[in-house]
Parts: structure tokens; C-alpha cells; sequence
């Protein structure tokens, strides 16, 4: 396959993979194109953090192709997610680390000089509230305050793809509200991925929904088709369920 074109973020051409026996996905193909707002749905065990961890370069699909900013994440995994904010399933930090700490491994990565990341650094620590935790170390923090550290890690440097698993996981409600908030004003040509249970914080900041279900992409497609302009709750959960034909 050639390299995608300059308006695509992220391609998956035909892409299968299993665990075992057990197949997670059958044959799948779909882009994200650059500043695109995308929701990932589907039921427990549909695929949507392997997805991640595809895109990401942890795992490597058994038949076909995924590229990220044109290249296989899993063969070069350092440049194909040099642009890329990630934010995994659990977000792991390492135990004796302060949060500080893992925010300056993440500007390492990046290549931020210190001027940016100094600039960064003050910016997340207040967006996210970071300041009463910001020197402990992640081994004694709750699951709230490890998220959003994680959650300032892929934020670090304005990356112009993120990846967000489950986001407001482990947050309070002022807390979502703000990561929403922050999430809401990116700027137009960063690319988002966000994958969630919560239909309705969603709905809010992404624009185009795909929903995994039996191993495919099911469905696909502007959130005002896929569940009525000005949709509840209600309406989410009823469109949702449609779409992965009870399986949620």
C-alpha cells in the first residue's frame, strides 16, 4: 500500500486480528483524516482498546496494514507516534516517578526545548489541577489523580493526534467538565480519538462516530445521522444499541 495521502491522520486497510482462537477484528478498513473529532463506541470486547494499542505500535495487526502519519507504528514506532498524544487503557505510570517527572520524560520524547515546556508545564498543571500532587510520586496517588496525570502526559506539547481511552475514567465531575472543556478547544487541524462509554460527554466533543461490533466497524458516520440533532441520552443509548444490535 502507499503512503496515505497528506489529509489522512491514520489508516486501517483491511486490518484482522486475534487473540487465539477468539477474533477481535475481521477484515477492517477506515481513515481518520487530519482534524477530524472522532467517538469510538461499541460493547465490551469489541475491539476498542486493541484498536488503541494498534494504532499505538503495542500490538501489530495479523493481516493487513495500519499507518499512522504514514508509517507502521509497529515497525517504527518513534516516529510514527512522534506526533501522537496517547493516553491507553489503565494509564500506566511507574510507581516511583513524581508526576513532574513523568511530564519531563514525556517533553524528552517530544523533543519540547525548555522554554515550551516550561510553557506546556504551567499550562496543564493548571487546566488539570495538578498542583496539590504535582511532586508526589504516582505509587501514592489515587486513581482520580493518576489519570489526570497520564491525561497531561499525552496533552504535553500540543501533539497533533490524540488518542484517549476512557478519559474521564476515575474523574469527579468538575474534573470531566474541565478535561472536556480542554478537549472541546484544540485547535482545528489536531485529530481526536476519543473512546468512551459516557455517549453524552461523546456526543459533546466529537463529531463523527465509529461503532465496533461482532468483530467490524458496524457503522460510521456524522453523530447528527447516527442519533438526531439535538439528542438525550436516551436517544444515544437507543441509537447505540441499534447499531451493535444488542451486543452492549
Amino acid at each position: 500500500m502507499s503512503e496515505p495521502p497528506a489529509a489522512e491522520r491514520a489508516v486501517f486497510d483491511r486490518v484482522t486480528k486475534r487473540f487465539g482462537r477468539r477474533l477481535v477484528f475481521d477484515n477492517i478498513s477506515f481513515d481518520l483524516r487530519r482534524g477530524g473529532r472522532y467517538g469510538l463506541l461499541g460493547p465490551n470486547g469489541a475491539g476498542k482498546s486493541t484498536l488503541v494499542r494498534l494504532l499505538s505500535g503495542v500490538l501489530r495487526p495479523d493481516e493487513g496494514q495500519v499507518l499512522v502519519n504514514g508509517r507502521s507504528p509497529w515497525r517504527d514506532p518513534a516516529r510514527a507516534r512522534a506526533d501522537m498524544g496517547l493516553l491507553p487503557e489503565g494509564a500506566p505510570l511507574v510507581s516511583e516517578l513524581t508526576v513532574r517527572e513523568h511530564l519531563r520524560l514525556a517533553g524528552a520524547f517530544r523533543g519540547l526545548a525548555p522554554a515550551v515546556f516550561h510553557q506546556e508545564e504551567e499550562r496543564l498543571v493548571t487546566a488539570l489541577s495538578l498542583t496539590p500532587f504535582y511532586q508526589r510520586p504516582a505509587g501514592i496517588l489515587s486513581q482520580g489523580q493518576k489519570r489526570r496525570a497520564a491525561l497531561a502526559s499525552a496533552l504535553l506539547g500540543r501533539p497533533d493526534f490524540l488518542v484517549l481511552d476512557e478519559p474521564t475514567s476515575g474523574l469527579d465531575p468538575e474534573e470531566s467538565l474541565r478535561l472536556l472543556a480542554l478537549l472541546k478547544d484544540l485547535p482545528t487541524e489536531v485529530t481526536l480519538l476519543v473512546s468512551s462509554h459516557i455517549l453524552s460527554e461523546i456526543f459533546e466533543i466529537t463529531a463523527e462516530v465509529l461503532v465496533l461490533a461482532r468483530g467490524a466497524l458496524v457503522a460510521r458516520g456524522p453523530w447528527r445521522r447516527a442519533a438526531g440533532e439535538t439528542p438525550n441520552e436516551a436517544d444515544l443509548r437507543r441509537e447505540y444499541l441499534d447499531l451493535t444490535a444488542g451486543e452492549a
